[in-house]
């Protein structure tokens, strides 16, 4: 399964490697979702598609659109901030101020 989203325009998808899939737990659905929030600005409307779904032909890729099914589009939100400590979207002391024990 991959991730597709609208980036100024041109239709963008995200590819992610199995070796990261196999590090996150939950269903595949979940992981996609987790990896959306992490690699997404937060807000960015984007779908969940099967690696049915053909994207072959390159011809003329850049000017592929993103067309949004409202019915399963979803939205990127932010992650936790154990998250951000963990791809470096936050340092220890950042963590520690919003954290504190």
């Amino acid at each position: 399964m991959r991730l597709i989203y609208d980036n100024s325009g041109v239709a963008e998808v995200v590819i992610p490697t199995p070796k990261f899939l196999a590090q996150l737990t939950g269903t595949l659905e979940e992981k996609l979702i987790h990896i959306a929030n992490k690699d997404l600005p937060t807000g960015t409307k984007y779908e969940i598609i099967a690696d049915s779904v053909d994207l072959s032909d390159r011809t003329f890729r850049d000017a592929w659109t993103y067309t949004a099914n409202a019915a399963i589009e979803k939205t990127s939100a932010d992650l936790s901030d154990e998250d951000k400590l963990k791809y470096n979207q936050m340092t220890q002391e950042e963590y520690d101020d919003a954290n504190p024990d």
